[in-house]
This record gives structure tokens, sequence and C-alpha cells, in this order.
């Protein structure tokens, strides 16, 4: 259980560290500035979409110190917006202040993780039940059993489509209950090349710039990228080897195109016709799509059953701030408090970090965004709430870097057709096995090798995914 503190003395816990060359070692902590009286304190806010400049940072400095700060005396939480984590790492591995909560995503939670602070203890102090966010999506954060992080939105993804070219086309719209070969065959006849300019039909969210390409097509076609455990490749699974095929088909043939969370810059100029995204989808939509005819529709149901890709962003507790207890209020702002991601709905029109909100993000968009008052919004908020949002990322336990690394190495060969599936698929799933057959039970790297992996492994992956 947590030691609770007074707010007094955990104020001289931070004014007591000593300075930041020697405050790994005196105090295990990195320490936090002192300004006007009042001890600041870093801490980082999920704020995705409008452009990071002055204005921003003025907005939510502002609210923060309406919303925090005036009921935390002596204390002043600064926000610095996401970051790179490499570069937090090497702040906290310098004894420098460091922020006392992490807002990050994807790859960037290999290496946080070990810097991120349990946190089940805090929860059950709060009474915070885990059922705010889907059991699923907080897998990914647990995968030595504890829970290091929680979801920063709690929204799925849906397609974004351009009904003026269907209408275009004679090809009528399709209804929310499409299956895989309804969109194979719409996603085709939207296909074209005229003028030089090739039309995809959609993007697939089959990107290989990640570790986990492809996961809620997998597990949508009855496959699995990797066993409950993180420990098994299992990508030569028959349900596994039937969505490769069809993702690949339509990839190789130029119907579709890989996609990640940002629908497809092309969807703005007719050159891509259906885009999946992630939370800031919404905003972008509003801001690119003025003049066309357009709405959401949900993914395509697979052969075996529905499955839709969750957004991977994240928040975090740093096991290294000065005082948890304080960091934990922080965190608790940002990650629980529905004050905070009311502010957000509005700010960027991201859907909240917890399913409870989800109904009110609609309510709020519809209020607030004219152009929205007659677009499918409950296609971002259903599968969520139905269990059949699927976390974008997940890693395996042992040596996740090299993991990742061993699976792009051949990925990047099947992208440029030196494969076929089934051929990479087994050849991905015999390395990465046999790493981490090799590396269980071995003692997790220390966060200097983590770090130093992080940068090697970042740099490998660019060169080999630069041709997808």
């Amino acid at each position: 259980m947590v030691q609770s503190e007074t707010r007094r003395r955990a104020l001289w816990r931070l004014a007591g560290c000593s300075t930041a060359a020697a405050a790994l070692a005196a105090c295990g902590r990195a320490r936090p500035t002192a300004a006007r009286g009042a001890v600041q304190v870093p801490f980082q806010l999920d704020v995705i979409g409008p452009p990071i400049n002055a204005s921003l940072i003025r907005m939510v400095q502002d609210f923060v110190d309406r919303h925090f700060n005036a009921r935390h005396r002596g204390v002043r939480a600064v926000w610095q917006p996401r970051g790179n984590a490499q570069a937090v790492v090497a702040t906290i591995l310098a004894g420098q202040p460091a922020p006392v909560v992490f807002a990050s995503c994807c790859t960037d939670f290999p290496v946080l993780q070990p810097f991120l602070a349990p946190l089940a203890p805090y929860l059950h102090r709060d009474n915070i039940p885990t059922s705010r966010w889907a059991a699923r999506r907080l897998s990914t954060y647990q995968p030595d059993g504890t829970l290091v992080a929680v979801p920063s939105d709690a929204a799925g993804q849906a397609y974004i489509y351009r009904q003026d070219i269907l209408d275009q086309l004679g090809i009528p719209y399709p209804p929310p209950d499409w299956t895989h070969l309804d969109a194979k065959s719409i996603w085709t006849r939207c296909t074209s090349d005229r003028g030089g300019v090739h039309r995809y039909g959609a993007t697939i969210p089959f990107q290989p710039g990640g570790p986990s390409p492809g996961l809620a097509l997998f597990h949508g076609f009855g496959g699995a990228y990797m066993d409950a455990g993180h420990t098994h490749c299992q990508l030569t699974d028959p349900g596994s080897i039937a969505c490769g095929r069809y993702a690949f088909d339509l990839l190789w043939s130029g119907v579709c195109t890989a996609g990640d969370g940002w629908p497809a810059p092309g969807l703005a100029t007719g050159q891509v016709v259906f885009s999946q995204g992630a939370d800031p989808s919404v905003l972008w939509a509003v801001q690119n799509l003025r003049g066309a005819k357009w709405d959401f529709i949900p993914y395509p149901r697979w052969p075996v059953r529905p499955a839709t890709i969750a957004q991977v962003n994240f928040y975090g507790l740093n096991a290294t701030a000065p005082d948890l207890n304080l960091a934990w209020e922080l965190f608790r702002f940002a990650a629980v408090d529905p004050t905070w991601a009311r502010y957000v709905m509005r700010l960027t029109l991201q859907p909240p970090g917890t399913l409870g909100q989800l109904s009110e993000w609609e309510a709020v968009l519809r209020s607030a965004v004219p152009l929205l008052r007659q677009k499918a919004l409950k296609y971002w908020t259903q599968p969520a709430l139905a269990g059949d949002v699927y976390e974008a990322q997940q890693f395996f336990r042992y040596q996740p870097l090299t993991a990742i690394s061993l699976v792009a190495s051949t990925w990047g060969a099947l992208w440029r057709r030196q494969l076929q599936v089934p051929a990479a698929f087994a050849a991905i799933t015999r390395a990465v096995n046999a790493q981490q057959q090799a590396d269980r039970g071995s003692a997790a790297p220390t966060a200097a090798v983590l770090l130093r992996q992080s940068r090697r492994e970042r740099a490998r992956l660019a060169a080999l995914f630069a041709d997808g």
C-alpha cells in the first residue's frame, strides 16, 4: 500500500534533493526547480492535433493553473508537451528533472517501461476501478502482470470516406454491417489510374512501421500476432496466414495503401477514397475535408469477429519522481479527472480517456462543431463499448526491441514482394520464438542498455521501412 504523506512533508522532500548532478545518487529522484515561491513540477498531458506553439502552451498551462495549481498551494505543475521518450530517459539517467507523468505512445512503451511505477496501489487507495478502461487495452500495459500505464483515449478507430467520389462512380454507400469481402469489392471499384495519378480505394491498417502491424486484423481473422503471454509469435496460425494473404493481396495490387493512426493526405485530394484514423482524425476531417461530402463508417466485419484498432497513447507514472504521491495527483488529473478530458474534447476533438465519457464526447462534439451534428460519430465509440477494440501495439515480453527488429527485417522483404506471405510469416515466427526462448528468464536489460538499443534499433527500423 502506498504510504500517504502530508503536503508539507511532500514539499520538504521535493525541496530537499541535492543538485542535479548528485540527485540520482543522493535522493534516488530528479529534483524539480523552484520559482516564485512554488515548487515547479514538470509533467506531460496528451494533446494531439493542434500544432504545439506558444499560444497552445499558454492555453493549456492556464487551464492547469486554474484547475490544478490553484488547489495545490506551494506547487506549480508545469505542462510539457509529449516528447521523445529517448530524451526523457536520457534526462532521467543524467539525474536531471524529468516529467513526473509521461504522456507517450507506440514504441515508446518498451523504452519507458523500466521507469514506470505500478499503478494498482494508487488505484486501490483511491477506489478507482480498472473497469474505467477496456480490459483488453490494459493488457498491453501489464506485460509482466503489473499495470504500469493506462490508455489516454478510450475510442477505437473508424473509417472516413468520400461519399462524393462514390456518387461520381455510381457506387452505393456501404452499410454499417459491411464485411471484408464487401470492402474488397468496393475498394477495388474505386481504384483507378488517370492522368498518371493512382487512386487507392482505401488505406488498410497494416502499416509496416510498427512492432505489431495489422494486429486487429489478425484478431478479426481468427489469428494472432502473439500469444496472451506475449512470449510466442503465432503468425503461422491459419487465421494469421489468411489475414496476411487478404491484406497483401490488396496492398500488392494497388487497391490499398498502408495506413496508421492518421487519415491519408490523399483523402483530401481524392487520391484515397476510404481512410482509417485514430482520435486526431475527427479534427483532421473537419479541417481538411471542407467542401467535400464525407462521413464515418465502422471497420468492415472480418471473417471471424469484429475488431477495431485502438489508439495507442498512454499515461504512465514516473517511478523516479521525487514524490510519488504528488506525481500521482498529477497522473489522476491527467488520466482520470473528467475536467481535463472535457477540456481536451473541445480543444482537440479527441475522445476521452475512459469508457464512461464516450457518450459525452459525442454530445460535446455535436454541440461544439456544427459540421459534425449529422456525422456518424457513434462508429468511433460503439466498438469500444462493445469490447471490439484491439490495442494497435503489443510487445513481446523478452527483449522487445530485438523482437521488433527481427519482425522488421523479414517484414521489409515481404513488403517488397521478395517473399510470399506463408514463407515470410514462418520466418518471422521461427526467429522471434527462438529469440524469446533464448531470453526466457534472463534479467531485463538495464535502463542504459535499453536506451542504447532504442537508438540503434530505431535507426535500423527507419532504414528498413524506407521502402514501405
